[in-house]
């Protein structure tokens, strides 16, 4: 299932791109979005004729092969580039709607487009994020954002901080909880048996044994003595083990930037964001909206594309694991 994000932004677009280059005949995707905007498009775009189901706002989706647009009909017109109240509440439906598809069982994987976070905060009021929206909906207790490409997994311990808050908002508990989750889910939806994590130290050079910062010993310490069934690598300095990330299976990182520019930097248009923690996949392009490129046909539909793969992936694996 793919929500279509912003719809003023470039997620239809790259949905339309990333699906068209695709043979999808014997899957079975759901598209949750707006059919006049990606009309337009498809338009803009040029691209060969659609062969989708169209699915009316309300109707039932049956789940046959191949690929489903439920058109949600809003009237509103959402103009490229331009975000607003009525694009964010829109944003918030095919949310909503995917959520209560998968209360129904029909829900395996959920793949996300990018929505713009302010305006869905003008219609949902207290949103932050769909990471946070979607564990809220399904009761998850503790979800970890990893960002995953052929050559490099990175996990964050916090999400969306500022820099200065990011020591004050976690406990060793914390730490703890995320290394864990990051650990089963390593062994479950990845296949890793005895998964190995490099940890990162908050400071340069991992706090140089308190010279240059306590929250390596103070913090992390007590979470990595703590964490079974993993091999922990660290604290180790986040700099020398970018410079040649060959060791380990997944990199936890402090903060957003101290993980995401490396990982963009080496992933380039292959790779995406995958959630763990919750009762189903979750994966998203790992960029937003761009509301700078929206409209003009040049966003390029590589993260989209993998995060697609990735899910894909990522549910056969756990229907092979069940099925054992």
């Amino acid at each position: 299932m793919i929500t279509a994000g912003d719809p003023s932004g470039i997620g239809p677009e790259v949905v339309l791109k990333a699906l068209t280059h695709r043979r999808l005949e014997s899957s079975r995707v759901l598209i949750l979005g707006d059919r006049r905007v990606f009309d337009a498009a498809h338009r803009r775009l040029r691209l060969p004729p659609l062969r989708w189901r169209m699915l009316g706002a309300g109707a039932r989706w049956t789940e046959p092969r191949g690929v489903t647009l439920q058109d949600f009909g809003h009237r509103h017109r959402f103009r490229p580039g331009h975000s607003d109240r009525h694009a964010g509440a829109a944003a918030a439906d095919y949310l909503d709607a995917a959520i209560g598809l998968w209360r129904h069982g029909q829900l395996d994987a959920l793949v996300t487009a990018p929505l713009t976070k302010s305006s869905v905060a003008l219609a949902r009021r207290g949103f932050t994020g769909h990471t946070e929206y979607l564990a809220g909906a399904t009761r998850a207790r503790h979800v970890v954002m990893m960002f995953v490409s052929p050559h490099l997994r990175v996990v964050l311990l916090t999400r969306h901080l500022p820099l200065r808050r990011v020591a004050r908002a976690l406990t060793p508990g914390d730490i703890r909880v995320t290394l864990q989750v990051t650990v089963d889910a390593m062994r479950r939806q990845f296949g890793l048996r005895h998964p190995r994590l490099v940890v990162c130290g908050l400071n340069p050079h991992a706090g140089e044994a308190g010279r240059l910062g306590h929250e390596e010993q103070r913090l992390l310490a007590p979470a990595l003595r703590a964490v079974r069934r993993a091999r922990l690598i660290g604290p180790v300095a986040a700099d020398g083990y970018f410079a040649a990330p060959s060791e380990g299976d997944a990199v936890v990182c402090w903060y957003h930037d101290q993980g995401l520019i490396p990982f963009k930097m080496a992933a380039r248009d292959t790779g995406c964001q995958v959630t763990l923690g919750l009762p189903f996949v979750r994966t998203s392009p790992d960029h937003g909206t761009a509301l700078d490129l929206a409209g003009q046909g040049r966003a390029h539909p590589g993260s989209m594309g993998y995060a697609i793969d990735t899910a894909q992936r990522l549910v056969a694996r756990r229907r092979d694991a069940t099925r054992t």
